[in-house]
């Protein structure tokens, strides 16, 4: 049985959930904020082509109003985000449902451990994904390839880190504690005398 009663467990599992939520939040703000960025870049350099740096050519300037790949890319990811968010309420609302006994935090965290793996997956292809398109269009934009431009395979790898950290806990915490249930009951069961 998971330690429901202990205020540390739930105090962690809160933690680890609006961390999550802080992330999440943050992470839709900055996609946010990098599509208003690029709406700008088609009008600017319609006024003056070499608007980001270098003069770039009128059929590539035409080619960046359509933004379609980048907007269907960011959408993806702020779905993928939203649903991450969805899971780091759940995993609030399964840390304060806890005090209960009705059994409702315990299938709380069930349903969390079920579904997050999923979750770290979608964000991390889509992550991948909208950064690759935003990377490309900047690239097109200013003529310019960044030092160290390609796939964002660190960053993935940190964001993939960072969230399976409640998960892992969870888990590593809810075996600790079958094991220490059937110890447990191997201790109650009485021996019997048959020898």
């Amino acid at each position: 049985m998971i330690h429901g009663g202990r205020l540390l467990f739930r105090t962690t599992l809160a933690l680890f959930a609006a961390l999550g939520i802080l992330a999440n939040l943050g992470m839709i703000g900055l996609v946010t904020q990098e599509l208003h960025q690029i709406q700008w870049i088609h009008h600017d350099l319609m006024q003056n082509a070499r608007a980001h740096g270098r003069e770039i050519d009128p059929l590539t300037i035409a080619s960046l109003r359509d933004r379609r790949e980048l907007w269907v890319a960011s959408g993806a990811f702020g779905l993928a985000l939203a649903f991450g968010l969805l899971l780091a309420i759940h995993l609030l609302v399964a840390a304060v449902s806890l005090a209960r006994s009705d059994g409702a935090g315990v299938r709380r965290l069930s349903q969390y451990r079920r579904w997050k793996p999923l979750g770290v997956v979608l964000t991390a292809v889509t992550y991948i994904w909208s950064e690759n398109e935003n990377l490309n269009y900047w690239i097109a934009a200013t003529r310019h390839h960044p030092l160290g431009s390609g796939p964002p395979i660190i960053q993935t790898a940190v964001l993939v880190a960072c969230a399976m950290i409640p998960w892992c806990w969870l888990v590593n915490d809810i075996q600790d504690s079958k094991g220490e249930d059937s110890k447990r009951d191997t201790e109650l069961q009485p021996v019997s005398d048959d020898h």
